[in-house]
């Protein structure tokens, strides 16, 4: 097992999987009384577009390929449970796509990320809960195997995030973790496919945040969301609730900010403290954002 610093992540974003990591703990993991016996493993070896269609990578032993339905429920793409136990050796997936000079990507290992540190495993893990390990996918093989630590003091920051300023004045940062959609009409955010926004969090009565997002009228670096530039001075924001309306976010929400030199922000109204996953999607050119808030399991 190897752990490095996440500057690289932007290599492994460009070959890898569309989605992101959910460690131990975090959006459908169990908590730290799971027994080992429930621990699950899944493994993401990625997908790739060519020819305008988009081609799956596999794994031929020593994992299940998951449903589409199955891979739905936990918003990832393209995913397998492993059915290994610990310590064994993991499965090394297989990948037909090449480079614009024909060179075959060959796979770099599995990893994951907790707290910016990405780490590396080559035999299943140990541990409770739920947890996702991505493919590493090389086309050049003469870079380094391994993420470069970056220089003393430098920030890495997530491309999609909001920033959550409590009533008491602390703040924190939450990263939000992509996945597809099947709203086709929903905004690819630079990824070539309609994507969601989403993560759990804890909010109290009077919490504020705003969204921040890559993607937006193809911006490199993450732009308040929802987009409003000079000539276009409306943010749309809406709140959905589910279909079979046991659930509405303007129950928990209220947003304010429509004109562009304001920030956009949603605001917790509910009268107690509470856990939400959230989902976000953005249409148009990215004016419009709509908003799903529901209870955490």
């Amino acid at each position: 097992m190897k752990k490095f610093l996440a500057l690289a992540l932007t290599c492994m974003f460009a070959l890898g999987a569309l989605a992101l990591t959910v460690p131990n703990g975090a959006v459908g993991s169990s908590d730290a009384a799971t027994p080992a016996a429930e621990r699950t493993l899944y493994l993401v070896p990625g997908t790739y577009m060519q020819g305008g269609e988009k081609v799956l990578n596999t794994i031929a032993s020593g994992a299940q390929k998951l449903s589409k339905t199955e891979c739905d429920a936990i918003f990832t793409e393209n995913a397998y449970r492993c059915t290994l136990s610990a310590g064994e050796k993991l499965p090394a997936p297989t990948s037909a796509r090449v480079d614009k000079q024909g060179n075959a990507y060959s796979f770099n290992g599995w990893w994951m990320i907790v707290d910016a540190t990405v780490t590396y495993f080559d035999k299943v893990p140990d541990g409770n809960g739920v947890t996702f390990l991505y493919a590493d996918w090389r086309a050049d093989l003469s870079q380094r195997m391994d993420p470069v630590e970056p220089e003393p003091g430098a920030v890495i920051e997530p491309n999609h995030y909001m920033m959550v300023t409590h009533a008491d004045g602390e703040t924190d940062k939450i990263s939000l973790r992509k996945a597809s959609t099947d709203i086709n009409s929903a905004l690819d955010l630079g990824y070539g496919m309609p994507v969601q926004l989403y993560a759990q969090f804890t909010l109290k009565p009077g919490d504020k945040f705003t969204v921040y997002t890559t993607g937006l009228t193809n911006s490199e670096t993450p732009v308040k969301a929802p987009y409003a530039d000079k000539n276009n001075t409306t943010r749309h924001f809406n709140l959905e609730a589910n279909g079979a309306g046991t659930n509405d976010t303007a129950n928990y929400l209220t947003a304010s900010g429509t004109n562009y030199r304001e920030t956009p922000v949603l605001t917790y109204i509910a009268e107690t403290t509470g856990t939400f996953n959230i989902y976000l999607k953005f249409f148009g050119a990215g004016e419009t954002m709509n908003v799903y808030m529901e209870p955490a399991v």
